[in-house]
């Protein structure tokens, strides 16, 4: 395929595909929200919602030994079309029609089996397809940057719809970034590549067994925003606190990526958890705003570089398998986080602390280098 057909980091093809991502990031973390009501409303209060979180982040899993194979039997483009029709109108009608909490738990685990199939085909295929292969490590990083700012602000909808909509109508008007995703991509171009045998079973474009250790020295970050957005009763603005921060360090890494090595950032943003933890525990409004701002701030630091090192100490043609293990090591130990909050009911302290600290002595040199 000639370079010719390629898109470029600044072309309107590229962009699309990153608001597409942005757009579901944002409509995938409005639903713990709309979820979390519907369950109070029940009577079956606060648990369910950890439970339907860990039942997607399970979801994600299952698919990925298939992904692969997917990918070479239909278009990229309609595989991923097809698994947002499968993420946003079933479910959507489940949880304005059926009784809650069994089936939001198990329809929020078919949302993680589509979600899982629609990542593997716009993350880690569609989004390379379309760039040549100098730049898909900036690629790469620019796309996840889109879904990493989508979290908050999906969050933050979230809690708006269950607040100023009847739930059952908030759950179709969640849909309304799902549609919108699911348009952009299906009226953008995308270069066809010719399919490749690949078996039915493969850990390409699923797990890359060489990324353990990175696994390990990222879970803190995840699994304290997890912790802090899945305690019970916490409000729309520490979550617009932690929107701040998220868009705060993208910001900064833009205009300090070429000072600050890899090891330093996550060091420092290890570091700045820390105070961040016991802000988050004041009864003050303000240090929990300001503990909100600096958990958003960190875990996206982290988070992002984390990516980097996932994407550049994989070998070339390993490049999709290392994001999506990336993706799903990310969303397991925030789904862990969310249930320690939402089923245990266990209070951020020392644990949170510990786990921290672990992973700064953890942290091992990152050569790569964030663009």
């Amino acid at each position: 395929m000639s370079s010719t057909s390629h898109s470029r980091l600044n072309g309107p093809r590229f962009i699309k595909l990153c608001v597409a991502n942005w757009l579901l990031y944002l409509y995938v973390f409005s639903m713990p929200a709309l979820l979390d009501a519907g369950f109070m409303q029940s009577g079956a209060g606060h648990a369910p919602t950890g439970w339907a979180v860990c039942a997607f982040a399970l979801g994600m899993v299952l698919p990925g030994p298939l992904g692969a194979w997917l990918m070479e039997q239909r278009s990229r483009k309609g595989v991923f079309l097809r698994s947002m029709l499968l993420l946003g109108l079933l479910p959507t009608w489940g949880y304005a029609n059926l009784p809650l909490p069994l089936w939001g738990i198990v329809l929020h685990g078919l949302q993680g089996v589509a979600f899982g199939i629609a990542q593997t085909a716009l993350g880690t295929t569609l989004v390379n397809d379309l760039l040549p292969s100098s730049q898909r490590s900036q690629g790469d990083a620019r796309y996840a940057w889109a879904g990493r700012l989508g979290i908050p602000m999906g969050l933050v909808c979230g809690l708006l719809l269950a607040n100023i909509s009847p739930l059952p109508a908030a759950f179709w008007w969640a849909l309304l970034p799902c549609a919108l995703s699911f348009l952009l991509v299906a009226q953008t171009s995308i270069p066809v590549k010719a399919p490749v045998r690949v078996p039915l079973f493969t850990l390409d474009r699923f797990f890359w067994p060489g990324s353990w250790r990175l696994s390990l020295t990222l879970f803190a970050a995840p699994w304290l925003l997890g912790r802090l957005v899945g305690t019970e009763g916490y409000g729309l603005l520490p979550c617009c606190a932690i929107a701040a921060g998220t868009l705060t360090a993208f910001i900064l890494q833009r205009l300090l990526c070429s000072t600050l090595s890899h090891t330093l950032s996550v060091s420092l943003c290890y570091i700045l958890l820390l105070p961040a933890l016991i802000c988050t525990t004041s009864e003050s409004e303000v240090q929990l705003l300001a503990g909100s701002f600096l958990i958003g701030f960190g875990v996206s630091e982290v988070s992002s570089r984390h990516l980097s090192c996932w994407v550049k100490q994989a070998e070339h043609c390993q490049r999709g398998t290392a994001q999506n293990t990336y993706i799903l090591s990310w969303r397991i130990s925030f789904a862990l986080g969310f249930a320690a909050s939402a089923i245990q009911s266990v209070a951020l302290g020392l644990p949170d602390i510990i786990l921290c600290l672990l992973s700064l002595l953890l942290a091992i040199p990152l050569k790569a280098s964030t663009t």
